[in-house]
This record gives C-alpha cells, structure tokens and sequence, in this order.
C-alpha cells in the first residue's frame, strides 16, 4: 500500500518528456511553416529587384508584342473567314482531314498555282487564301446518342467497365460525325467561289464500296417498311370488313375475335405500329438522300473578320513579355554557371 504513491509520482514524472516533444514538435511546424512564408517573400522581393533592374527591356518589349498584335488584329478583320459544319460518310472523315491540311500546307509552301487547280480556282483567287483548318465540331448531346447506338448493339458484359467518359476519351479526331471547316481569304468572292469544293472528298475504292452497300441497305429497308405498312394497312381493312360480319364475335368496340380464333386485335396497338413504321421509313429515306453525297454541308456562312476572338494584343503582349524575361534572366544564369565552375 505504501509503494503505490511512489508509482503515480513514477508516472507523473515520466509525461514531462512527452509534453515537451509535442511542444517542440509544435515550435518546429510553426517555425517550417514561417521560413516558407518568408522564402515566398524574399522570391517576391528578387523578382520585383530583377523586374526593376532590367524595366527599360522588358517595358519595350510589351510594347513592341502590344504593337504587333493590334496589327494583326487589325489585318485579320480585313479578311472573310467560311466556317462550314460537315457531316463525312462512308469512313471519309480522315480523307477530309488530309484534304484540308494539305490545302493548308500550300498555302504555307505559297504553292498558289497547285491550290488553284485543285480548287478549280484561278492563281490570282487562291494567292487571296490565308489559312485551311479542320477540327470535330460535337457536343455531349451529340457523342451520348452515339453512345446509346452503340451500346444497344454491343454485349451487356463488354460495357460494364465502358463508361461514356471512357467512350469520349477514346474518340480519334476521324471517328466523330461532325467536323468544322474553318477557311479564310481574302477575297471573298473566291472564298464562296471555293468554299464547297475545299470539303469535297473523291471516292476510292473503300468508300465507293461503302456507299453502294448503304444505298442498297437503305433501299432494302425502305421497300421492307413499305410492304409492312401495306400489310398493317390490309389488316385494319380486313378488321373493319370483320366487325360489320354479324358472324364476328365482337368483345368491345375496339377489339375484335375473327374466325373464331382466340386472339384478340386490338385497332390502337395497330395505328401505333403503322405510326412507328412510319417514322422508320421517313428515317431510311432520310438516310438514301444523305448518302448521295461522301460529305454532306449541315451549315455554312461567311463572316468578315475571325470567327473566333483571338485576343492578339494581349497573347503577343505576354509573350514578348515572357521572352524579355529569357533575355534577361540570361546573363545571371551564365554568372551563376561561372560562380560554381570556380568553386569546383
């Protein structure tokens, strides 16, 4: 009983080592964390020296990129851009996408002469062209219907781990079904002159065998649709002729027993099925008149000036700004580099 006061005094003694680590433990967080805040002071402070050391560079040359990209702002309003939403058939996306970028090359290589006869344009037309780009033009809306198609015909299992994110992820730029041509001259009689022959994409022997397997798809399913609504037609005919026999058991106004058989016809699931086959046939016919053509024009204008703001003054600005940094920051890396050569 008598030992029992000593063992908590014991105790009592040996805690005092361990509130004193967590308060060091304490004093050396606050710490770190205080030397990282004035280490991002004293960044701060440099920058803000070297900025000031080296002003007059870097002032003239936020004024000279400023300068430069009002110009082309400037110039690029003088110009007519064509934006055309296609739609490619027949696998003749990538066809398009080479198409266009070869256009572009010529104009880089100024090639006008070759430009001008593939565009069925004269030289003096297409030395007018500035620039030929192509990219897919889609929204979610759009990649979900896809998405849906594909997932009907596909295996339960194969798309347990297939996710509509995944699905978009794993899009190529030749797999989508729309693209956006963006096309920009400056002249812009030869821009609408060109404009349609620039999407226009010849047919190989893949997509000529390719279109004459979906034009005789189509037409298969359209005279399949047709004979399915002559045959509902005939038996809404037949039903109505049944219903003034007396010799027809009739159950109700709508449903009708014919011939003594047990199953029941009823006239409004009937007009649905007719409904529906006609809405498949307006579809497939739909589709025979898309595939008339390798690639099809959903929409197309011209605009005078870019289709997109690009913000010129404040992107050339910045970068003559970010390059006047590099010039600067030059001669203190190559002192540095010297200073530790020598103390090596």
């Amino acid at each position: 009983m008598n030992n029992q006061p000593d063992q908590n005094q014991e105790q009592e003694v040996d805690l005092v080592p361990v509130f004193v680590w967590i308060s060091n433990g304490f004093k050396n967080l606050f710490n770190g964390i205080g030397n990282i805040f004035k280490g991002i002071a004293h960044f701060l402070v440099l920058f803000l020296i070297f900025i000031k050391n080296n002003i007059i560079l870097l002032v003239a040359l936020f004024i000279i990129g400023a300068a430069l990209g009002m110009y082309l702002s400037r110039e690029s309003k003088k110009n007519f851009t064509a934006q055309l939403r296609v739609q490619p058939n027949f696998e003749s996306s990538s066809q398009l996408i080479s198409n266009v970028e070869y256009y572009n090359s010529l104009v880089d290589q100024e090639d006008y002469e070759t430009l001008g006869k593939q565009l069925n344009i004269s030289t003096e037309e297409a030395k007018t062209f500035v620039s030929f780009e192509i990219e897919p033009d889609y929204n979610d809306t759009e990649l979900l219907k896809e998405y849906d198609y594909m997932a009907r015909r596909a295996d339960t299992i194969a798309l347990e781990n297939y996710t509509f994110e995944g699905f978009k992820e794993a899009k190529r730029d030749i797999d989508y079904q729309f693209y956006r041509v963006s096309v920009t001259s400056k002249n812009r009689a030869a821009l609408e002159k060109a404009a349609s022959g620039i999407v226009k994409v010849e047919d190989n022997p893949l997509i000529k065998a390719q279109r004459m397997a979906s034009v005789e798809t189509t037409d298969f399913n359209i005279a399949k649709r047709e004979y399915q609504l002559k045959e509902i037609d005939s038996l809404i005919s037949a039903y109505q002729t049944a219903i003034k026999d007396k010799d027809s058991d009739l159950s109700n106004g709508t449903n009708v027993f014919v011939n003594g058989q047990n199953g029941m016809v009823n006239f409004e699931t009937l007009f649905e099925e007719k409904t529906n086959i006609l809405y498949l046939l307006e579809t497939e016919r739909e589709k025979k008149y898309e595939f008339k053509n390798t690639v099809n024009i959903v929409s197309y204008f011209i605009k005078k000036g870019t289709i997109e703001k690009k913000h010129f003054t404040v992107t050339f600005a910045l970068v003559f700004f970010g390059f006047g940094l590099l010039v600067a920051l030059i001669p203190i890396i190559w002192r540095f580099l010297n200073t530790y050569q020598k103390k090596d």
